[in-house]
């Protein structure tokens, strides 16, 4: 019987043992509103950025209440968009850690993206009182207070922001817009005016100024904003925000380093910008993209080894891709090889018919090989898949003049000119050859005085000396 009391005893003692192990494991993993660790399903993304999320999840699963492990993951997970599980982590380090700003202000910011203007507002309102002296938040709150309707208090927020930082185009274009909407046209204005004076192709404080002036009826100022947006429609001064940036350093995807290869080929770091794509293709080497843009670059580079290297790789995978292939045409025709280009633009035809670049291209190429038939087959297939296509009516336009038909080339001429909003100057150039062609010298060297105004006018230094070139040249040719 006393044995039987003392395995009851040792079962019983091993039983509060389990009970107090599992409550200590509870007490680690939780605190007073801390929501739970996410599970995360990442296998969607290349195994190198698997990893990269799952050693962080790792980490806070090994460290639960360390506010640093949360924010990292959850850094991470808001790099690729994984707003909702991001948002818990830092959640949770806002719980553990309240003080922190960082933390209060990728709260805010990834509420904001999610869509959850009230939530962001309150963080963004926490990242403040912690760091006032932080703009972007500052920036970023009075956004989102004009969006909700809070403009008084957006409008001081922008005003204070000007205060310590005038040179800010994003504040001046912000402040605009508050002051339109309060009705106070004539500030809006100078503050687009200021906006598009720190940063000249500002697309949207364009199209406000085009607005603007259009209300008050100087046409002049509108149509002078308005051409400025059409030429620049999505072009935006860059957010200087240290804390944004770090979080985008995290992003190792490919279409990460795609991203930056375009920010690069932008700032004209063409060199740089291969080197991001050649790391977005060891991050997944089916990237046609990444290697579609490798063509074009490495085109520029006339490097004909590695251009065709990524060509094979990317038709293996898709036989028709299109960038790959107009941009390997076009490599292929300027190195003289005009079957193999047109080749590679008849396989975008094959499964895009209509592909009015496709069709220019391959016109270009049968011109170049003296089938002219087969040339203005394709120039009119690019015209009629897309009546916008300047350069599909200047190529059909011309070779209709070499033809002696420039009676049914002038109405494509003028479509052109009327269409032609952007790079006016080229086009008006490029009508003034196309009369030349056709030997008609004063019309000619008509619109290459209108070329040459309208260049000068827009700043075109280099197209403004090729047509005082050709102008030099036709006077020599005269004489």
């Amino acid at each position: 019987m006393d044995r039987v009391f003392t395995l009851l005893r040792i079962l019983v003692l091993l039983s509060l043992v389990t009970v107090a192990s599992c409550s200590c494991d509870r007490s680690v993993d939780t605190a007073p509103g801390l929501p739970a660790i996410p599970e995360l399903a990442v296998a969607d993304f290349a195994a190198p950025v698997q990893q990269q999320i799952m050693t962080a999840h790792a980490q806070l699963q090994a460290h639960p209440l360390d506010a640093t492990a949360n924010v990292t993951l959850g850094n991470i997970l808001h790099a690729y968009k994984l707003l909702p599980w991001a948002i818990i982590c830092y959640e949770r380090a806002r719980v553990l850690a309240p003080d922190e700003y960082t933390t209060a202000y990728y709260l805010g910011i990834a509420s904001a993206q999610a869509g959850a203007d009230a939530a962001a507002i309150v963080n963004l309102r926490a990242a403040l009182q912690l760091r006032p002296e932080y703009a972007p938040a500052r920036l970023r709150l009075a956004e989102l207070l004009f969006k909700t309707g809070q403009l008084d208090e957006a409008r001081a927020l922008f005003e204070a922001l000007l205060a310590t930082d005038a040179d800010s185009p994003w504040a001046h274009h912000e402040l605009a817009q508050v002051l339109t909407a309060q009705g106070e046209q004539p500030a809006a204005i100078d503050h687009n005016r200021l906006a598009v004076g720190l940063f000249e192709p500002f697309g949207p404080a364009h199209y406000a100024l085009a607005l603007a002036y259009r209300d008050r009826g100087d046409t002049k100022q509108a149509a002078r904003h308005l051409a400025r947006y059409q030429q620049h429609p999505d072009s935006k001064p860059p957010h200087v925000d240290p804390l944004l940036e770090a979080l985008f350093e995290l992003d190792i995807s490919a279409s990460a380093h795609i991203r930056r290869a375009r920010r690069l080929q932008a700032a004209g770091l063409k060199g740089d910008a291969v080197q991001a794509l050649e790391q977005a293709v060891t991050m997944e080497p089916d990237s046609i993209e990444a290697r579609s843009q490798l063509i074009r670059l490495y085109d520029a580079f006339n490097d004909f080894e590695h251009a065709q290297q990524h060509y094979n790789a990317v038709t293996a995978i898709q036989p028709d891709a299109v960038m790959a292939n107009l941009s390997f045409g076009t490599f292929l025709g300027r190195r003289g090889q005009l079957p193999e280009a047109a080749a590679a633009f008849e396989r975008v035809l094959q499964n895009s018919p209509d592909h009015a670049m496709a069709h220019t291209l391959l016109g270009q190429a049968y011109e170049e090989m003296q089938q002219p038939h087969e040339a203005e087959r394709h120039y009119r297939q690019a015209v009629a898949s897309d009546p916008l296509n300047h350069q599909a009516s200047i190529l059909l336009a011309r070779h209709l003049a070499r033809t002696g038909r420039i009676d049914a080339a002038t109405p494509l001429l003028i479509k052109t000119l009327d269409a032609a909003d952007r790079n006016h100057a080229f086009y008006l150039y490029q009508v003034a050859l196309v009369y030349a062609a056709a030997e008609q010298t004063d019309t000619a060297q008509d619109y290459l005085q209108q070329a040459r105004d309208a260049a000068s006018r827009d700043g075109q230094h280099s197209l403004l000396e090729q047509i005082l070139q050709t102008g030099r040249q036709w006077q020599g040719d005269i004489n």
